[in-house]
């Protein structure tokens, strides 16, 4: 179960964990359960998270499509690796996310 933090209006989510096939299921329904509260913009604070997999990264696109999906904004991945932020640049996906260290 991931630690949420809510603060002016931004959700602040820290998985606490490699975001990998065997936790997405949790994870995925943490961050739904969010979007369907009318959460607008979702931070990921990844920065216990070293390792993103093919399943993680299909998580984290589909949670952004259900976002804009839903008159959302946008998902922020914070505190990441220099590998995840390596792997999000090399996929192209740090078009789609805004990624800080």
């Amino acid at each position: 179960m991931s630690y949420i933090e809510r603060k002016d209006g931004i959700i602040v989510v820290k998985p606490g964990v490699d975001v990998i096939a065997s936790q997405c299921a949790s994870l995925q329904d943490e961050l739904q359960q969010l979007i369907n509260d009318g959460e607008k913009k979702i931070i990921l604070d990844l920065q216990d998270t070293r390792m993103i997999d093919s399943s993680g990264i299909g998580l984290l696109i589909a949670t952004r499509n259900s976002l804009s999906d839903s008159g959302g904004d946008e998902i922020e991945l914070i505190n990441t690796s220099d590998d995840i932020r390596g792997l999000f640049t090399a996929m192209r996906l740090d078009r789609h996310f805004t990624i800080t260290s």
